[in-house]
């Protein structure tokens, strides 16, 4: 356990989660669900630019699971994800919503009740009993991504092998130059110590020989 909490896996799990939780919200998403009304609603909200209040009307979905739990969505447009027909997608559900046709709804974003946050609605259309949607354009997305992770990784890995091994080298550089410089110290030691010896001896050979004249 402590080998899993680690600071550098703790880094590496954050920008993951992120992620993760970033993917959950954003990719389309395509829930089956039977149409039962659809609702306008009136909000105030708070302009950004100059802060002062407004109202604007909002579409509302009305729906609920096989199960019968109920589910209720957001219609509104979006650029991102080339939606601008909040008013046909509203008709649409209403008529599905006479005979509580079982539908698709694709959406994303997520249903928080605290926050009264609720998935928008991109496109709805009529399914039969035990449709299963078949996520294409999602896996296309997680696998490339995926992919560039992985390239990303191999990268980074091969870039940090790249500079250890650089480092290896200018280590190894490095004792080699101190090694030389400890022989040639060495051997400039040798040298002066046999330039004392040297001198020593001709001290010696000088004395000797004055010795033996003064004899």
């Amino acid at each position: 356990m402590k080998n899993v909490l680690t600071f550098r896996n703790i880094i590496i799990a954050i920008p993951l989660l992120v992620i993760i939780l970033a993917l959950n919200y954003a990719l389309p998403q395509v829930d089956v669900v039977r149409a039962v009304g659809v609702e306008i609603k009136r909000l105030d909200t708070e302009d950004a630019g100059t802060g002062q209040q407004r109202t604007r009307d909002v579409y509302f979905l009305q729906t609920e699971t096989p199960g019968g739990k109920p589910r209720v969505y957001r219609n509104e447009d979006n650029f991102l994800y080339w939606k601008f027909d909040s008013a046909d997608l509203q008709a649409q559900v209403q008529s599905f919503a006479a005979d509580k046709q079982l539908i698709a709804i694709r959406r994303y974003g997520w249903r928080i009740s605290a926050f009264s946050m609720f998935p928008n609605a991109v496109k709805a259309w009529p399914v039969e009993p035990g449709y299963r949607h078949i996520p294409v354009f999602n896996s296309i997305v997680i696998i490339c991504l995926v992919s560039l992770l992985a390239f990303g990784f191999l990268r980074a890995r091969r870039a940090s092998k790249a500079r250890a091994l650089r480092r290896q080298q200018h280590e190894a550089e490095q004792r080699e130059r101190d090694a030389l410089k400890a022989r040639e110290a060495e051997e400039a030691a040798d040298r002066a110590r046999q330039g004392v010896h040297r001198k020593d001896a001709d001290i010696d050979s000088f004395l000797n020989s004055d010795d033996r004249k003064t004899d």
